[in-house]
């Protein structure tokens, strides 16, 4: 008997079905190269869907024109494409972040006794979609309140995670004002707190924003791993001791965790 040569059909088979295998393989590549935010090389994907080089490759350069995918020559690597970032920002239009959160927020706040917020990038800007009180006392910065990126909680959280470029222009020299005595000013130095935060895996804003108020969040994904909204917990700084912070900000990050899986299913 002949060897199968790879893709090719057997006398006999349905070509609806040869078709539909093909879109299933597609598909499964397309959700390996999502699950891999640094980007995945051709052989390691073909090994891990069990393909042909070749055949992976002529799925990839199909999927490739049409958007889903990018080959990045320089690290031959492959990378989500923006076709997929649109598909994915339509399934999560479609539900409502902010319904997905509240009874996430008012647990984390309830179980902290501080406030909690979302809130999500804007130009530049943090603006808050919505807040949780856990005490009758107002918090220190009202609702519908928009604060510069580099000197919150929520800003950091989401600058942490976002590529270079993006991060890059909301560094720049005339962004980085002081607000407060502890803001963060310098370029060097607000990168560096930048990649502490992606080792931690939250951000912290140490009276940066208002002086008295010390802040935690971490980010929220869509399901192509691009940080959309942050998580975030307020208190005095009485209340939130430094002492306080790691174990604080696993708790703030875990809310994201479960925030993601709830809004988007991705896994992170």
């Amino acid at each position: 008997m002949g060897r199968r040569i790879a893709g090719a059909r057997p006398a006999g088979e349905d070509k609806s079905e040869g078709l539909v295998r093909a879109v299933d393989r597609a598909l499964g590549l397309l959700e390996r190269v999502s699950d891999a935010p640094r980007g995945i090389a051709l052989a390691q994907l073909a090994a891990e869907a069990d393909l042909a080089a070749s055949t992976a490759h002529r799925l990839l350069s199909t999927l490739e024109d049409r958007g889903f995918v990018r080959f990045e020559r320089a690290s031959g690597r492959w990378f989500i494409g923006r076709t997929a970032l649109a598909v994915g920002a339509g399934y999560a239009g479609s539900r409502d972040m902010v319904a997905c959160a509240q009874p996430i927020l008012k647990r984390l706040g309830q179980a902290c006794g501080e406030t909690v917020n979302l809130g999500m990038l804007d130009e530049g800007k943090v603006v808050f979609l919505h807040r949780f009180e856990a005490r009758t006392r107002r918090a220190f910065v009202p609702s519908g309140t928009s604060l510069p990126a580099h000197c919150s909680s929520i800003g950091k959280a989401l600058l942490s995670v976002l590529p270079f470029a993006e991060v890059r222009e909301a560094v720049s020299a005339d962004r980085l004002v002081p607000v407060t005595a502890k803001t963060m000013c310098s370029r060097d130095v607000f990168m560096s707190a930048l990649e502490e935060t992606r080792r931690a895996g939250f951000a912290l804003d140490d009276e940066e924003n208002t002086p008295g108020l010390r802040c935690i969040a971490a980010p929220v994904f869509d399901a192509y791993h691009r940080p959309v909204a942050a998580v975030s917990l307020a208190a005095p700084v009485e209340r939130l001791e430094l002492g306080q912070v790691a174990e604080c900000g696993r708790k703030v990050a875990a809310a994201a965790r479960e925030l993601t899986q709830a809004w988007s299913g991705a896994r992170v």
